[in-house]
């Protein structure tokens, strides 16, 4: 199976669609700013150039967020004044922001497990009524983050899966062989382990296994399959979940990755720094997003496979989903505007640039369809399609999310570097429960 293979059109179907589309995204915003005409008619003609929507955005490169802005732009006469923040400064951004209680911003992004957050605090809009009878074009799995108290408040603009990416060389030159494509031969952790450890080259600096990151997105996965639950069937009780048996077990085989296995990469705790690392040729497994599909391509002469995600071999397959939404403040002294730029990004055209210009699994039944037979016919989109199916997991559902995942990703940080499991669990689980309380 060739998934990846940088700089070749002929070895990597997905890698040749990435090139192409490159080429195409005129076309796709010419589209995308026909189907904002049409959603628009007249009312887009009477808008001044010089309105502005304020829009805090994710800091993706400019080339991957300003065609789409420029699409609706050009169908509405609408300016939207997008602000790329990295991922800590938008959060913070948003809280300060939503906090004043004022019209600003008129839109923002939504990470999708915080829409509860931002629903139970009044700081997002029930897009019931402008979404109605519009649900049976998603994926059913990608609205259930943007759905809060069986209203929805965020749209979906794409969702995520994670793949087990893996370096052909270094498997060939260890005289390996490479992991099924086949979600019904996955691998389990098990048998990854004993692959990590003859892959792992100390002399070279040379890991055998990464995940992406140490965010709770990432690795949650671990306790769900050993068949821990995250939390507690109220969304606000911690102790007892996050501290649980199961949770200790699967924190445990995790941490010995790093500290007895020494298979792992101790400190690597962000995206950047594990992407670089597979790019060059230091980490022959990684776990990791889609988004990696085109992000490897900068690595000249990296060639990658991809597997599904592991699983543990007493519990079950489980895989992270959920992704980006975007919401309107309530409070935004342009609702019109506001509801036509997010009505824009539901029709399939917008949605249609936006994974051209980033490759989240789309949010809308039709892309998948309309590409079955030319994006999706790769083996790496056709595992993302069952994951999606069968074992996607929402994270948590919970109004204190935020506060969630700040105090679990410091134990799960603190757990790679060495820390007593079980305290560090402990410690984020009375933590959070304390966090929650204002929530109650």
């Amino acid at each position: 199976m060739h998934t990846g293979a940088a700089r070749s059109k002929t070895k990597c179907r997905t890698r040749k669609i990435n090139n192409g589309v490159a080429m195409n995204i005129g076309r796709r915003q010419f589209l995308a700013s026909a189907a904002g005409a049409a959603v628009l008619g007249s009312v887009g003609r009477a808008w001044a150039q010089t309105t502005s929507l304020s829009v805090p955005w994710m800091g993706w490169p400019e080339e991957q967020v300003r065609p789409l802005m420029a699409a609706f732009e050009k169908s509405s006469g609408v300016k939207i004044a997008e602000e790329r923040l990295p991922i800590a400064e938008l959060f913070k951004t948003l809280e300060v922001r939503l906090s004043a209680r004022n019209e600003m911003p008129d839109v923002y992004l939504v990470d999708g497990p915080l829409t509860a957050s931002y629903a139970a605090r009044g700081h997002l809009l029930d897009l019931g009524e402008l979404m109605s009878g519009q649900s049976d074009r998603y994926v059913p799995t990608t609205l259930v983050q943007g759905t809060y108290a069986d209203k929805l408040y965020a749209l979906p603009l794409g969702t995520s899966s994670q793949l087990l990416f893996y370096n052909k060389k270094l498997f060939a030159d260890a005289g390996l062989p490479e992991p099924k494509a086949d979600p019904q031969g996955r691998m389990t952790w098990e048998q990854i382990l004993p692959i990590a450890q003859a892959l792992t080259k100390p002399e070279a600096s040379q890991f055998g296994l990464a995940f992406e990151n140490t965010n709770p997105y990432q690795l949650l996965p671990l306790p769900q399959s050993w068949g821990a639950e995250v939390i507690g069937p109220d969304g606000l009780t911690a102790s007892g979940y996050v501290d649980s048996d199961k949770m200790i077990e699967a924190m445990s085989w995790y941490q010995a990755l790093y500290q007895t296995h020494k298979v792992s990469p101790v400190g690597a705790f962000q995206t950047g720094i594990t992407q670089e690392m597979f790019g060059a040729g230091k980490l022959a497994m990684i776990v990791g997003g889609t988004w990696n599909l085109g992000g490897f391509s900068k690595f000249e002469g990296l060639d990658f496979g991809v597997a599904p995600h592991p699983y543990f071999e007493k519990g079950k397959p489980v895989t992270p989903t959920g992704s980006w939404h975007v919401g309107i403040n309530p409070r935004t002294a342009h609702m019109e505007r506001a509801l036509a730029f997010v009505k824009w990004l539901s029709t399939r055209d917008a949605m249609d640039l936006w994974f051209d210009l980033r490759q989240y699994p789309p949010s809308l039944k039709a892309i998948w369809e309309e590409r079955a037979s030319t994006t999706f016919v790769d083996p790496a989109w056709e595992i993302v399609q069952y994951e999606l199916a069968n074992t996607a997991t929402p994270r948590p559902p919970t109004p204190g999310y935020r506060e969630y995942e700040d105090f679990l990703k410091t134990a799960m940080q603190d757990i790679q570097t060495g820390a007593n499991v079980k305290d560090a669990l402990s410690k984020a689980a009375q933590s959070i429960d304390r966090e929650m309380r204002k929530y109650r």
